[in-house]
């Protein structure tokens, strides 16, 4: 004999739960994927600047978020003694101009000056020819995002290309 189940009322909460979950997931989607640094297309696509006479060598990667603050990022880069280095600046798109600071670390451990002082923007490919040898730390000074006042952050970055020559 068939007996009937007890049928348990569905929860308001529940029945507008998922499709609004599904929504918000919808709606993060192509924010999260344009957020992230396509390394490897901005690699490939800088391999193709180098100076025919240096190797490609490998690249470093500096992450941030551009928000409401100015900030610094510093990379280490150490130039062996016999080889002359070119140093690739590639962003992943954004026209704030940051700028790019080279410093060579003395032997008492100290910074030199800025021996560079440039800027990059957007499309813009910037090198630079290192022929001593020696420690350097290269400083980004991050710009606060442009819409930063209402809230605004952006995740981009900067790869550094190294290419060397012997001399």
């Amino acid at each position: 004999m068939w007996k009937p189940s007890r049928a348990q009322p569905i929860s308001p909460m529940k029945h507008y739960l998922s499709p609004l979950l599904f929504s918000f997931f919808l709606l993060l989607t192509p924010a999260a994927a344009k957020a992230q640094c396509k390394v490897s297309k901005i690699v490939e696509q800088g391999k193709f600047e180098i100076d025919s006479s240096y190797l490609y060598d490998g690249f470093t990667l500096s992450n941030f978020t551009m928000n409401e603050k100015q900030k610094r990022v510093q990379v280490q880069f150490t130039a062996l003694k016999g080889q002359h280095y070119k140093l690739y600046f590639c962003n992943s798109g954004f026209t704030e101009e940051v700028k790019i600071s080279v410093f060579k670390e003395e032997k008492d451990g100290k910074l030199s000056g800025d021996l560079l002082g440039a800027t990059t923007a957007k499309d813009q490919f910037f090198e630079l020819a290192l022929a001593k040898a020696g420690n350097y730390t290269i400083e980004y000074t991050v710009p606060p995002c442009e819409n930063a006042e209402y809230g605004m952050t952006k995740n981009e970055c900067i790869v550094m290309l190294i290419s060397y020559s012997r001399k």
